[in-house]
């Protein structure tokens, strides 16, 4: 019994320090990956991806390496590393996303690269690249139906209002009445080009009010009035149908 312990317990120390030393050469793994998508070597890429993600999946024990998810990391000090998983899964769903037979792990990375980009801080950076792509394909991927729900999917899900977040706070009434304003919005065509507009253009201007106070407290003086308003009349507008 006793030389079983030992021997779990050895079996386990082993274990530890090979995932410790693939955890330490996990980012050169990735960029190897990137290196190889670059040069479009992307079969050499989707395996160097999937080595650098089975290291997270088993750091983080879960049985597969689409059930990775945000809440496993901590956002304050893991956020680079976030970041780089969701362009991960991003440069996997383009692999895989003119092959027929893939089109499973195409759906699966891309649903794990909206998982990892809503409400994280370079959440308007991913949707940016997303809407390029679309826009570059011009329709031509057989994937464009799916790529644009992701897209909206991105918003939809957000729960950012980065204006008046900043004027109300992020659980106050006025700013859970225009995410529901949002999500009214965005069943429209115009209301998705104000929707991306918006967030391309406030996420910007609270970035840089964090770094000037004055301009920031005289933004929220400023602001504070209108969006109450606007708030109001929506809920007037919504109680009347």
């Amino acid at each position: 019994m006793e030389k079983k312990k030992a021997e779990n317990s050895k079996e386990k120390k082993a274990k530890l320090l090979a995932l410790q030393r693939k955890y330490g050469t996990r980012i050169t793994t990735a960029k190897r990956a990137r290196e190889a998508f670059s040069q479009k070597d992307y079969v050499r890429a989707a395996k160097l991806y999937h080595d650098y993600l089975s290291v997270l999946q088993e750091l983080k024990e879960v049985d597969d390496i689409y059930k990775i998810s945000p809440t496993q990391f901590d956002h304050q000090t893991e956020i680079t590393e976030m970041l780089l998983i969701s362009h991960v899964y991003w440069d996997l769903a383009r692999i895989n996303e003119m092959t027929p037979k893939l089109q499973k792990a195409f759906q699966l990375s891309l649903d794990q690269f909206v998982k990892f980009t809503v409400n994280q801080p370079y959440q308007v950076l991913n949707a940016e690249m997303l809407r390029r792509y679309i826009k570059a394909q011009k329709g031509r991927s057989p994937q464009s139906e799916n790529l644009n729900k992701a897209y909206n999917k991105i918003f939809v899900e957000s729960s950012k209002c980065y204006i008046a977040t900043m004027c109300f706070g992020e659980n106050h009434a006025t700013t859970n009445t225009l995410r529901a304003f949002k999500g009214d919005l965005l069943k429209f065509s115009l209301g998705r080009v104000f929707v991306e507009s918006y967030y391309r253009t406030s996420s910007s201007l609270v970035e840089y009010l964090d770094d000037h106070p004055v301009q920031r407290k005289l933004t929220r003086m400023t602001m504070y009035l209108p969006i109450l308003l606007c708030a109001k009349l929506y809920r007037l507008l919504r109680e009347r149908r």
